[in-house]
């Protein structure tokens, strides 16, 4: 014991950890401590483990140009050409800003018949900017011009695709999304009806049914929604407040109206909510109306996420920007009873042959090109679905979902097949064997061919481990705690640049592993996949993570006859033969595979024997 109390052992956790991020050559060899006193220890290397999440950003939907002090443009993204950008230009803040003046917040009149009256630009000088979350070619004009000026603003429209992407991922119809992105842009459904020409009885059945699509009740909801998809993905504990005080002078009260009513609460829930009477919550809310310069919940709502979008945007980072990488993703959703949203990927085509492809308890749905293009090759249609808590499919909330993580997420399933009207799927699990055990026990009549590559046992049945996943797997097994303390910090952390970085590290002792992180597309794509963690969306994670800490070794599964079992012989995570043996035991009938030249990523650097596996 050493200082107030604090075990030596967490003293080396946190030197062990510091080592790890700084020189990538030392591995944790200390044992799991409990959760107070990892505190204390790694603090002093990382300092209170209270990392900022960082938002992902669809770079289509970032406005943003680079100007001479004089006015002249230098660079911009097509989002602020598109959106008339050098037109809410101040040819004297630039000037002023370019001189070395603080960043400047103005608000600006756009044109008639612009989505609001008035929109946020935000200036400052170039060298201010380097930790701002920008396009590349943004930073990069930025950097070439020392004296050069950043112009901020939002410019989201009818026209552009990240809206209308967002619409398409909530399944709209071709008159739903013009009558949604019309109210979006116009905030009232009379006047969209007249712009488009269609009845106001029509318009009204379609935004309708939109809402009921994207599982609101309310326009402001739907616009919401929507709008804040097509920027990206924000952390939880996103707030426009500042931008909101800062810019527009609105009160603390006055920020918790707009909030509530823009989320889709009525003024009468808003009221109880926040202990005013309804007559309050009108007061209030006609001043904010007066000072957004808005007329309806809908344009309110769409201001604060365009708020909110810019708060994020110029927050300082340490460690690189949340970027969307591939824009080809085939987001879609479906809605659980209770409204819950499960988020999946449908990748075509629809007369191939359906196959889930499911996600490891350390990723999300995120299929690797690689294998990608090997299914459709083969005539298969992949459909992966994120499980509750894991990416953008919301957790399940009652106690028996956290005790049993994997048999709770079997519903949703059910639920994606039946929203795509598939009866029946082949399955590639990448891992996850115990959701697909759970899965095969549930419907086992919609499940066809059965493939899975590299299961994890209990981590008290694995055997022995490399390299430092292989370490934290195994404080994981001494204390599962462990998983809790370091896993917000760790998706923190999480850069392409260290993630690179760090996966030579990991993947030492396993020769096809290291090939494959020397692979950029497979990077990319192996940071994709574990992307959405660093918005602070874990909880998946962490349930999946503490039922396997804490698995013991359940009766046989007399359902697996057929089932193809692929294990790669340098899994850095796993003994092979040590699991070969335990899913013998449990999987009888099932027919194993050891794949010399394999390791954990197995599925992705051998697609062509998931395919032969599929038959």
């Amino acid at each position: 014991m050493s200082g107030e109390g604090v075990p030596q052992e967490a003293h080396a956790l946190g030197r062990a950890l510091g080592d790890w991020f700084e020189e990538l050559e030392q591995i944790l060899d200390a044992e799991g401590p409990p959760q107070a006193w990892a505190r204390e220890a790694v603090a002093p290397v990382f300092g209170q483990l209270e990392t900022p999440m960082l938002p992902i950003v669809d770079a289509r939907s970032v406005a943003a140009g680079v100007y001479e002090p004089r006015g002249g443009r230098l660079a911009a993204t097509q989002a602020f050409l598109d959106g008339g950008g050098d037109a809410l230009v101040d040819a004297e803040l630039l000037t002023a800003v370019g001189r070395g003046a603080e960043p400047e917040w103005r608000t600006v009149e756009r044109s008639a018949g612009g989505p609001s009256a008035t929109s946020v630009v935000v200036y400052a000088a170039g060298r201010r900017t380097g930790t701002w979350r920008l396009p590349r070619e943004i930073h990069q004009a930025a950097e070439a011009a020392p004296g050069c000026v950043v112009v901020l603003t939002t410019a989201l429209d009818e026209s552009t695709p990240p809206l209308r992407d967002a619409c398409a991922a909530f399944g709209l119809t071709g008159l739903q999304t013009r009558v949604a992105l019309e109210c979006i842009r116009t905030g009232a459904i009379r006047t969209a009806a007249e712009n488009l020409d269609v009845s106001y009885q029509t318009a009204r059945e379609a935004l309708a049914a939109a809402m009921k699509r994207v599982g609101v009740q309310r326009l402001p909801a739907l616009v919401t929604r929507l709008t804040t998809l097509a920027f990206g993905v924000f952390p939880g504990r996103a707030s426009s407040a500042d931008v909101l005080a800062d810019v527009w002078g609105l009160t603390e009260r006055q920020i918790a109206v707009a909030g509530m009513l823009g989320e889709g609460a009525s003024r009468e829930q808003t009221a109880r909510l926040l202990g005013i009477s309804v007559a309050l919550v009108k007061k209030e809310l006609d001043a904010v109306y007066s000072l957004l310069q808005v007329s309806s919940g809908a344009g309110l709502a769409r201001k604060l996420v365009e708020a909110r979008a810019l708060g994020w945007l110029t927050a300082a980072t340490a460690g690189g920007v949340g970027f969307v990488e591939d824009l080809s993703e085939p987001l879609r959703f479906a809605f659980r009873p209770d409204g819950g949203r499960i988020a999946f990927s449908d990748y075509g085509p629809a007369s191939g042959r359906p196959v889930l492809v499911l996600h490891s308890s350390m990723s999300t749905r995120i299929v690797s090109r690689k294998l990608l293009r090997a299914l459709h090759r083969a005539g298969f249609r992949p459909i992966a679905i994120d499980r509750p808590g894991f990416g953008l499919t919301d957790p399940l909330d009652d106690a028996e979902a956290s005790q049993h993580p994997f048999e709770a997420a079997t519903a949703d399933v059910g639920r994606v097949l039946e929203h795509l009207k598939v009866r029946r799927a082949d399955v590639v699990s990448r891992g996850a064997a115990q959701f697909l055990v759970a899965l095969a026990g549930r419907m086992p009549e919609a499940l066809g061919q059965i493939v899975l590559v590299n299961p994890g046992p209990p981590y008290r049945y694995s055997g022995r481990a490399i390299g430092p996943l292989g370490a934290i797997k195994d404080a994981f097994v001494r204390n599962p705690d462990t998983v809790r303390v370091l896993a917000p910090f760790l998706a923190g952390q999480l850069t392409y640049r260290r993630l690179s970085r760090m996966a030579v590290q990991w993947t030492r002792g396993s020769p096809p592993d290291q090939k494959a992180a020397q692979d950029p597309e497979f990077m990319v794509d192996f940071f994709r996949s574990l992307q959405m963690f660093t918005t602070g969306r874990h909880d998946g994670f962490l349930r999946e993570q503490a039922a396997i800490a804490r698995g013991g070794k359940p009766a046989p599964f007399d359902n697996a006859a057929g089932w193809q079992v692929l294990l790669g012989a340098t899994d850095v995570l796993y003994d092979p033969e040590v699991v070969l043996a335990y899913w013998r035991e449990l999987l009888p009938g099932a027919e194993f595979s050891v794949v010399r030249d394999g390791g954990r990523f197995l599925a992705m650097t051998h697609p062509h024997l998931v395919i032969e596996a599929l038959g």
